[in-house]
């Protein structure tokens, strides 16, 4: 575990039990531009109950991560974003911060496994 993650573990695993991804394919400037301003969008729907993390890009993809206590509702709340109808696909999943792998919130019929590269 990097020192990174295992900080956000003591930081966030009093307040908040779950990390929540919202992850998109990423093929250029613009998707990274539009992922942007989404991720503004969700920060400013989110509310006290959910705290937005931050972003990562690379290999082909794009993620955005929310601290939570209820990832279906940060869910919820994120897929009102008119800015997410700029994506055509993208895969919300959980975890707890203490564990490793993550569950699929969306969508329902996806078949992979989940893992941020």
């Amino acid at each position: 575990m990097a020192r990174t993650d295992a900080w956000r573990i003591a930081f966030w695993g009093d307040l908040m039990k779950y990390q929540l991804v919202i992850q998109f394919a990423a093929s250029s400037v613009e998707d990274f531009d539009a992922m942007v301003e989404l991720e503004d969008e969700i920060e400013n729907i989110l509310g006290s109950d959910h705290v937005l993390d931050g972003h990562d890009i690379g290999s082909g993809e794009m993620n955005i991560f929310i601290h939570t206590n209820d990832p279906s509702q940060a869910l919820s709340l994120i897929k009102t974003t008119e800015r997410l109808n700029n994506f055509e696909n993208f895969v919300a999943a959980f975890r707890e911060f203490k564990n490793e792998t993550y569950e699929v919130l969306w969508p329902k019929n996806y078949e992979r496994e989940f893992c941020i590269v």
